[in-house]
């Protein structure tokens, strides 16, 4: 089992609209509750959990897209985990993630390490930009 098992992709919407999650893989071993078809209503979050696999000496990477509830826009959110070594010891290291744009919704995500027996994260926050 590696250090970076369970490492926490969330995502919190203030954007003023509802989005719902309409792609999501473990490029890098697997997510899990951050499914095809979640909905994530303005004000209130979702999350789901990274685990790596047979094979990724540890790491788990992958993405979520998010679509606005008309289909209009799309934010794809990526996160990335990566244990101290190949055998998946800690601490686990979340790569920091560029900001997301389409038309005037705004990703930003923050990127926090694991401790030496806790797991990293990864928390994208979604707002709306005046334009």
């Amino acid at each position: 089992m590696s250090c970076c098992d369970s490492s926490l992709v969330k995502i919190v919407n203030n954007s003023g609209t509802a989005f719902t999650v309409t792609a999501s893989d473990g490029t890098v071993g697997n997510l899990h509750d951050l499914d095809n078809g979640t909905t994530i209503a303005d004000q209130s979050n979702a999350s789901g959990t990274a685990y790596s696999s047979g094979g990724t000496n540890g790491n788990c990477s992958g993405y979520v897209t998010i679509t606005t509830a008309n289909g209009s826009y799309s934010l794809t959110l990526n996160y990335a985990f990566t244990a101290a070594n190949n055998r998946g010891s800690c601490p686990c290291t979340a790569s920091a993630q560029d900001t997301v744009t389409a038309a005037n919704y705004v990703a930003t995500a923050v990127a926090t390490d694991g401790s030496s027996n806790g797991t990293a994260s990864t928390v994208w926050t979604i707002t709306t930009q005046l334009t």
